[in-house]
Formats: structure tokens, C-alpha cells, sequence
């Protein structure tokens, strides 16, 4: 058990310090120069006390976040940005701020931490899919409470599962807002169900509104 733990304490050591760097420089491209989109992603990042974050390009995938050392990044494809309203873009990007908030570069490192230590255990594998999957619908509440704007998050997941599939080598699995896998091994929550939630989120807030009136 030592002996394992150590091996994957070296890895995943190497890894943050190698190749998820050099993985990120082909990863994002060039910042944002629209003003708007700046504007709403400044105010966001006031607005959740997330200071010092890049807004970048996405070269592979759709949308995704990272912490790595001193640098925190959010990236979007640029083709998603055209597909999505502002409402459902701010919705996007308020996803990958929670996921930096609230720290899930920790919790989801920790859980492939575990799989790697304990490579021959089948049941580590469906913990830290559980993990990421649990991550996943946090971001998505974290953003509603933002925002107070399920219905744009509803919509633009809807638009990235219609969309390509994202791949990526495993160094970076279960990085972007949404993947088309499902069941226990999935890295990301059941599309039907993330949309569930958004709506009962939706009806609430609207609930919560009307009892003043």
C-alpha cells in the first residue's frame, strides 16, 4: 500500500509539474478580445470572489477550467461562444468559475489520486467517477445562484451534447462542462438528469418570487 501511494504521489507530482503544462499550451489559444464577453466575465468574477483568472480560447473541447500552481484559466471554444446566447455564455462561464471556487481541481485530483494508488481495485474507479459526476451538478447549482439563470444553463448543455463529441487523452478526462458517456463509469452526470434539476431549480426561484406578490 506504500509502495503504491508513493508511485502515485510521484506521477501525479510529475504530472502537474510536465505534462499537464505543456497539455494546457495546446489546449488554449489566444485571450478573448471581445469586450463584451471581457465585461461579463469580470463581472463574474467579482461577483463570485474569483480574482486573477484568465479567459482564453478553446482549442480542444468545449469549455473547461483549470488550477494549476498560480494560474487559474477558464477556456471556451470559440464555436460554442457563437452558438450560445449572452445569457447562456455568462451561464458557461459561471460553471468553470464554480468549479475554481469551489476548488474541484482538489477533490477531483484527490479521487484519481486514489485510482492510481489503487490501480487493481475496481471500486475506486466508480469513486471517483461518482466524484466528478457530484462536482459537475455543484457547478451547475453554484452557477444558478449566480446568475439566477437555470434555464440558460438548461439550454446550453443542451447545446453542448448536441454538439461533437469532445475527446482528450486521459490526462485531461472528465475536464469539460459535458460529455455524451453515462452510467456508473461516466465522469459526467446523466444529460436528463442535470436538466431535471435546472428545471425543479427554475420553479422554485420562480415559487420563491411570487410569495411576496
Amino acid at each position: 500500500i506504500y509502495a503504491s501511494l508513493g508511485i502515485s504521489a510521484v506521477m501525479t507530482v510529475l504530472a502537474r509539474r510536465f505534462a499537464v503544462p505543456k497539455a494546457l499550451g495546446g489546449m488554449t489559444g489566444e485571450p478573448y478580445s471581445d469586450s463584451r464577453l471581457n465585461g461579463v466575465f469580470a463581472g463574474l468574477c467579482r461577483k463570485m470572489g474569483v480574482l486573477n483568472v484568465e479567459l482564453r480560447e478553446a482549442k480542444v473541447g468545449n469549455a473547461f477550467s483549470i488550477a494549476l500552481s498560480e494560474r487559474r484559466l477558464v477556456a471556451v471554444s470559440p464555436s460554442l461562444i457563437q452558438s450560445l446566447s449572452m445569457e447562456e455564455t455568462e451561464a458557461v462561464l459561471a460553471h468553470e468559475l464554480s468549479h475554481l471556487k469551489n476548488r474541484d481541481s482538489i477533490a477531483k485530483g484527490l479521487a484519481r489520486f486514489a485510482r492510481f494508488a489503487f490501480l487493481f481495485d475496481p471500486s475506486i474507479r466508480l469513486v471517483e467517477a461518482a466524484v466528478h459526476r457530484e462536482r459537475e451538478l455543484l457547478a451547475d447549482r453554484s452557477s444558478v445562484r449566480v446568475t439566477r439563470k437555470p434555464l440558460a444553463l438548461a439550454s446550453a448543455l443542451i447545446k453542448v451534447h448536441s454538439g461533437p463529441a469532445s475527446s482528450l487523452c486521459r490526462i485531461g478526462a472528465g475536464l469539460f462542462i459535458g460529455g455524451k458517456n453515462s452510467g456508473l463509469l461516466s465522469l459526467y452526470p446523466d444529460l436528463q438528469q442535470r436538466i431535471e434539476l435546472l428545471l425543479k431549480l427554475a420553479h422554485t426561484m420562480r415559487v420563491a418570487a411570487e410569495v411576496p406578490a
